[in-house]
């Protein structure tokens, strides 16, 4: 019997100081969530996904594997095994900006930007903008379109909301200053 509760006390011990840092960036929760957003550009496909994963629990394993292994790991290593979600098509080129607890992943195949924002590692929304045609399209997480913009023949570009309203022209001159200055 002592062997028992010895071998129960020093279980104790190992998961408490194996699990101490469980809080952290939840990668792997994030990617299956990110994976679940890239399902469909329909909101209702991408519901019945997430149900099903949340009833398979899919999620819920994601969310214990971080808290009892991954953070941990991250914790006491600083590394952790699972790398953040993002967009991943042939020569992406990714850039991760970090504020504080606030982070953005931009992703860009050269045709579609991926922004997706993280607020204290849980995303907190996203955006994609996708060239079509003549136009160019921003739509949100749950495929709506956002915003659009359009290019004249002068070179003048318009910006339109949701609804294909414009609320900002610019000028083929504004246009041209804008290029010159990101090229610095």
């Amino acid at each position: 019997m002592g062997r028992r509760v010895h071998a129960g006390a020093a279980v104790a011990v190992v998961v408490g100081l194996l699990t101490s840092g469980c809080f952290g960036p939840f990668n792997l929760t994030r990617r299956v969530y990110h994976w679940n957003d890239t399902v469909s550009q329909g909101k209702w496909e991408k519901e019945i996904v997430f149900l099903l994963l949340t009833w398979v629990p899919i999620y819920g394993l994601a969310t214990l594997a971080d808290g009892l292994v991954f953070n941990s790991f991250e914790f006491w290593t600083g590394n952790n095994p699972v790398d953040p979600p993002t967009a991943r098509r042939e020569a992406v080129q990714t850039t991760r900006i970090v504020r504080g607890t606030d982070e953005a992943v931009l992703s860009s195949d050269g045709r579609t930007l991926a922004v997706e924002q993280f607020q204290r590692g849980r995303p907190a929304g996203s955006l994609r903008v996708i060239r079509e045609g003549d136009r160019t399209m921003g739509y949100g997480p749950d495929g709506a379109v956002r915003f659009s913009a359009s290019t004249a023949a002068d070179g003048s570009i318009t910006v339109a909301d949701a609804q294909g309203q414009p609320v900002a022209t610019y000028s083929a001159r504004d246009v041209r200053a804008f290029e010159r200055s990101q090229i610095q």
